[in-house]
Formats: C-alpha cells, sequence, structure tokens
C-alpha cells in the first residue's frame, strides 16, 4: 500500500509534471509574496541597485560555468555512472576557479562599474561568492532532476527559496535597511545550499578523485560554446536592464525590474516544466526520435504557456492596482509589453533543448553569436535613439527573431525531417 502511494505521488509521470511546476511555482509564489515588503520598504534605487546585482549573477553564472551546467544534464543520459562522476567532478573546478579569478578582475574595472553601472563597494566580493553558490544549486537540481528525485527537489528548491526570503527580511526590518539586507539573504541561503550539495554528492558518489585532466581539456573546448550560448540567453532576457539603468537611470531601473519580475513568471512556469520534460526530451533524442514523434509534446506545452501567459496578465492586473505602491500603477505597460517577449521565449526555449542535445559545436556558436548580435543591435538603436518604450517593443522583435533562428537550425539539424 505504502509502495503505491509513493508511485502516485512522485513516479508516476503526470504526477511528476504537477509536483515540478507547482514546486517551481510555489518557489515563485513566496518570491512574489515577499516583493510587495521590499518594494515598499525599499527606495527606488535600492531597488535599482538590486536589479543590477541580480542581473550580474544572470549574467556572469554562464561565464563561471563555461558549459558545465549543459554537460552535467546532457552527459547523465549518454554515460556510465562511473564515467558520469568523473565528468562530473572535474567539471566542479571550472565554477570554483572562475569564481576566484573574477574577483581582481571586478576589482580592476571598479571605477568605471561603480560610474556608469551603479555597481556598490560590497559586489566586487559578494557577486563572486554568490556566483559560485548559485552554480552548485543549478547543479543541485539538474542532478536531482535527472536522478528523477523528485521529493529531494521539491525540498532544496523550496529550502532555498524560505531561507532565501526570512534571512533577507530579518537583516532588513534589524541590521540594513537597505539592498544590502536583501543580497546577504541571498548569499547565506546560498551558503546553506551549497553545503547540502556537496553532502549529496559525496554520499551519492558523484564526487570522485579526479585523475583524467583530458575530461577537462574538453570540459573547457565545448564551455566555449556552451559559455556563448549562456552569453547569448542573458542578452536575450536580461541586458535590456543595463541598458535601463545606463541611458534611463536607476529609477527608472526599478520601475522597469518590478515589470520585468511579473514577466519572467510565465519563464519560471517554463522552467519548471522543463524540469520533467528535459530529461524525457533528451531521452528521446537518444534513442533518435525527432519531431515527427514528438510533436504532441510540443503542441501541449505550447498551450500551457498560452495558458499561463493569460493567468500572469490577470494576477499581475491585480498586483499592480490593489498591492503595489500607487507609483508603480503607471509603468503596468512595462509588464504588458515585456510579457509578449517572455512568452515567445518559452516557445523558444523548448525548440533550443534540441540543438543543446546535439552539443554541435559550431552551430551553438553561430546561433549565439547572431543573436547576441541583434540583441546589442535592438537595444542600443531603441534606448539611444529612441525611448524606454522601444526598448520595451524591441525585446518582442529580438525573442521573434531568436525563435526563427533557432527553428532554422533545428532544420539544418533535420529535427523536422
Amino acid at each position: 500500500m505504502l509502495q503505491n502511494i509513493k508511485f502516485f505521488l512522485f513516479k508516476n509521470p503526470f504526477k511528476q509534471v504537477g509536483i515540478y511546476t507547482i514546486s517551481g511555482s510555489l518557489c515563485k509564489a513566496i518570491s512574489f509574496a515577499a516583493l510587495p515588503f521590499f518594494v515598499n520598504t525599499l527606495s527606488e534605487g535600492d531597488i535599482g541597485i538590486l536589479n543590477i546585482f541580480s542581473n550580474c549573477i544572470v549574467f556572469l553564472t554562464p561565464i563561471i560555468s563555461m558549459g558545465v551546467l549543459y554537460t552535467i544534464s546532457i552527459d547523465y543520459f549518454k554515460l556510465s555512472k562511473e564515467n558520469y562522476a568523473k565528468v562530473f567532478s572535474t567539471s566542479l573546478i571550472i565554477p570554483a576557479v572562475l569564481s576566484l579569478l573574477l574577483l581582481p578582475v571586478l576589482y580592476i574595472f571598479r571605477s568605471p562599474l561603480e560610474k556608469n553601472l551603479s555597481f556598490q563597494h560590497d559586489f566586487f566580493w559578494l557577486i563572486p561568492l554568490c556566483l559560485f553558490f548559485n552554480f552548485c544549486f543549478e547543479a543541485f537540481v539538474i542532478l536531482m532532476r535527472n536522478q528523477n528525485h523528485v521529493r529531494q527537489f521539491t525540498i532544496v528548491s523550496l529550502l532555498k527559496i524560505l531561507l532565501e526570503i526570512a534571512l533577507s527580511i530579518g537583516f532588513i526590518l534589524f541590521i540594513y535597511q537597505n539592498w544590502y539586507g536583501r543580497a546577504l539573504g541571498f548569499l547565506l541561503s546560498g551558503v546553506v545550499i551549497g553545503t547540502l550539495f556537496f553532502i549529496y554528492i559525496k554520499k551519492h558518489d558523484f564526487l570522485v578523485k579526479i585523475n583524467d585532466y583530458t575530461i577537462l581539456r574538453k570540459e573547457l573546448y565545448f564551455g566555449l560554446s556552451g559559455l556563448v550560448l549562456q552569453t547569448a540567453i542573458f542578452f536575450i532576457g536580461t541586458s535590456d536592464k543595463f541598458f535601463v539603468m545606463f541611458f534611463f537611470g536607476k529609477v527608472q531601473a526599478g520601475y522597469y525590474a518590478v515589470a520585468a519580475t511579473f514577466a519572467t513568471i510565465q519563464y519560471i512556469i517554463c522552467i519548471s516544466l522543463l524540469q520533467y520534460l528535459q530529461p524525457v526530451l533528451f531521452t528521446k533524442f537518444e534513442a533518435l526520435q525527432n519531431w515527427k514523434n514528438l510533436k504532441n509534446v510540443y503542441y501541449k506545452y505550447i498551450l500551457a504557456m498560452f495558458t499561463t501567459w493569460t493567468g500572469v496578465m490577470v494576477f499581475t492586473f491585480v498586483v499592480y492596482n490593489f498591492v503595489l505602491k500607487a507609483a508603480y500603477k503607471e509603468y503596468v505597460y512595462f509588464f504588458y509589453i515585456l510579457s509578449v517577449s517572455s512568452f515567445v521565449w518559452t516557445i523558444s526555449n523548448i525548440f533550443l533543448q534540441f540543438i543543446i542535445f546535439n552539443k554541435s559545436k559550431r552551430i551553438i556558436f553561430l546561433l549565439s553569436v547572431i543573436a547576441i548580435f541583434f540583441s546589442i543591435t535592438v537595444n542600443y538603436i531603441t534606448s539611444k535613439y529612441l525611448d524606454i518604450d522601444w526598448l520595451g517593443f524591441g525585446q518582442i522583435v529580438t525573442n521573434i527573431f531568436v525563435l526563427l533562428l533557432i527553428l532554422f537550425f533545428n532544420k539544418k539539424l533535420n529535427y523536422f525531417a
């Protein structure tokens, strides 16, 4: 009887989709439940600074991981456990070393960063530490998802956000009544999860002695294309916030950041679904199945994303009109613009999975470079010669272009054959 209950709750595929989606949504719901506290307690300037801080984490995580997150996700389905453990352990060296190297780099460029992007002095040690522990969290959830440890995945995800929010609120109320309290909450929650991560990989024999450094060279080689891809994803989804800060100031960045935060609910649901779908798709890809066999999965996913989009629109309208400070209400249109952009990206994301699985370095590099160039061009022209509204509309144009580009490269890889 107990075994049947466990199967129903944690092994049944439909329930797994539900648990991954609900846990991801619940984590975001907790974050959003705390958002009015931060918005109403901190100044618009502090919100703008936190926007830059969080976007630095998003931007620099692919730089310090260099494709490692892709490798530990894909190779789990291609290698034996013994060989996978060697790859996994070796791959951990890359983010650890690059996080340390980032300290002097940020210090050297501190003056232009402080002048142009409102970098704070404490960013120079906070960001490298947060980056490494954020990598640990990302690797942790990927590993649990690959192993289909649904219960542990849910517990760790909820523990991370609950610790982060609780610590942040405590720091802001009793010690630092500014952005610093929120950043410290993020760091310390990462330290706790990072500790659990190393305990977990040791217990499950994924942390082994490294004796083959050819793996490291191979990962660095693939990591270059993975790095460029992650950088492209940053430019597509996040770089506009830096342009807002540079051209329009930290107050406008605060309003824009709050709207963007609500728009990313769509992306969070997308990632939650992909926590289940990615291992399923990778297994099918390994069995040489393509669009003809899997198109129904894609159709259901797109329908789920459209349903989510409409729900997020209603939810955000209510929050802007009845929860947030009145000053934010007139900028709700930022959200409507950015939500369309976010919806298009969720469609791109599922078609990107086949390209990632194939690990075709040339295609990944070419796709990424074109996307980066297009995104920078759109962001620069709209920011410098038009206004912040056109910058928002530019995100829709960029995401539609990237979707078409991804579909083109899927065709080149014979996915639609």
